[in-house]
């Protein structure tokens, strides 16, 4: 399946399908207990990090994974330095991936971190994860922002969480559909709908 025709299709303030991108992007784990925003303002670190390191980052590794181009990943892999707990969640993931074979990508990735040439960060891990099960880059920037949101609140479990989240963060996904735009390319047939 290509990405002009994703599977999830999710508008900024569905709480029902941004749940849904998440449970497909974490097949095989759950939330970290800790990623990369540690607390404070959550605008201003996501503004700052999310939209400038890390969605260029997954939009990178997911375009990477579907031209089939394993050194392109295993390269922005190494360059997103997302510190010690996206490692760490990032290698903890792979380390549960034993029936991801089938997967194009990922023992590429698995095989790299174990011979060290590889950081195996939770947002790359993530980003081939949406790729093979076909969720658009949307709800890909979504669930990666909303796991870096339930990572920093271990204690919120329900779907008002996920509300919450989208309320919280309703300012900075206003900013994903340029992020898409400027970073994934559009074929003759493409639309800004399909990304």
């Amino acid at each position: 399946m290509s990405d002009s025709n994703p599977v999830y299709e999710v508008s900024p303030g569905d709480a029902d399908e941004v749940i849904r991108a998440v449970r497909l992007c974490l097949t095989g784990t759950e939330v970290p207990a800790k990623l990369t925003w540690k607390m404070g303002l959550f605008d201003a670190w996501a503004n700052r990090v999310f939209v400038g390191k890390i969605a260029p980052h997954l939009l990178a590794v997911r375009a990477a994974a579907e031209a089939g181009d394993v050194a392109a990943v295993l390269a922005a892999d190494r360059v997103l330095g997302g510190g010690e707990h996206s490692t760490a969640a990032g290698r903890a993931w792979l380390g549960k991936q034993r029936g991801g074979k089938h997967m194009d990508v990922l023992p590429h990735l698995s095989a790299a971190v174990g011979s060290g040439a590889a950081a195996g960060e939770f947002h790359t891990v993530l980003a081939l994860q949406a790729h093979t099960f076909h969720v658009a880059h949307l709800p890909m920037l979504q669930a990666a922002l909303y796991c870096e949101w339930r990572a920093a609140r271990p204690d919120e479990r329900s779907v008002l969480s996920v509300e919450e989240f989208l309320r919280r963060s309703r300012s900075v996904m206003s900013q994903f559909a340029a992020l898409i735009a400027a970073h994934v390319p559009v074929a003759p047939h493409d639309s800004a709908v399909g990304r």
